[in-house]
């Protein structure tokens, strides 16, 4: 089966399954000295059967090495979520505090698409609107939690040979213990704390032009 290119320039790129046919997704992550300062997790869809083509509408990610990226600890947790015909839309998030554990927040991430790919399905194909509309202060300003956008970094869909690289949820998981120096269990733990507000309930941070 043919499948979404894995992300580009990370030490750790796979696909993970996403628990539906149409679905499908890829993970990428730095790792340094027991540390992981970057990371993608990136929701497929499944837009066309002959050929098959796949397209990433819903992008978390984390970047701590650049001032350009975004940091979710400094930041809090975003999705930036495609649509057919209109702009992406950039989403801020309500969630508990985050683990220290980058993998725990990976592991997360991941099961946060999964977990909402309904909603993100539909708001691709714009049978839903998105969010809910920026919060104004009694001055009219936005208020701080207004983070700052980061555009998708190059395309959101492109092809790749049926060869891909799958790993599964348990999988991905002893990948991100190892290159933590920890145990499985404390990456699932983590992952399994780390409560996400539903997208629904997100706030609309940005649009792109």
């Amino acid at each position: 089966m043919s499948a979404p290119s894995l992300p580009i320039g990370y030490d750790v790129s796979k696909h993970v399954p996403a628990g539906r046919r149409d679905c499908l997704l890829t993970v990428g992550f730095d790792q340094h000295q027991q540390h992981i300062p970057r990371f993608l997790v990136q929701l497929h869809y499944r837009v066309a059967i002959d050929p098959i083509e796949w397209t990433a509408i819903a992008r978390m990610d984390h970047n701590e090495t650049s001032s350009l990226g975004h940091d979710v600890y400094r930041e809090g947790l975003h999705v930036d979520v495609a649509r057919r015909s209109q702009p992406t839309v950039h989403l801020q998030l309500a969630h508990a505090p985050l683990p220290i554990s980058r993998g725990a927040v990976i592991r997360g991430c991941a099961n946060y698409l999964k977990r909402e790919a309904e909603y993100f399905i539909d708001v691709f194909e714009e049978r839903r609107s998105p969010g809910r509309p920026p919060s104004w202060s009694d001055g009219g300003e936005p208020t701080p939690t207004f983070i700052p956008s980061h555009r998708v970094e190059g395309d959101m869909s492109r092809e790749a040979p049926a060869d891909a690289d799958m790993v599964s949820d348990e999988e991905l998981t002893e990948l991100l213990a190892d290159a933590e120096g920890t145990a499985p269990e404390t990456i699932e733990r983590g992952a399994a704390e780390l409560e996400i507000a539903p997208p629904e309930e997100a706030t609309v941070v940005d649009v792109d032009e």
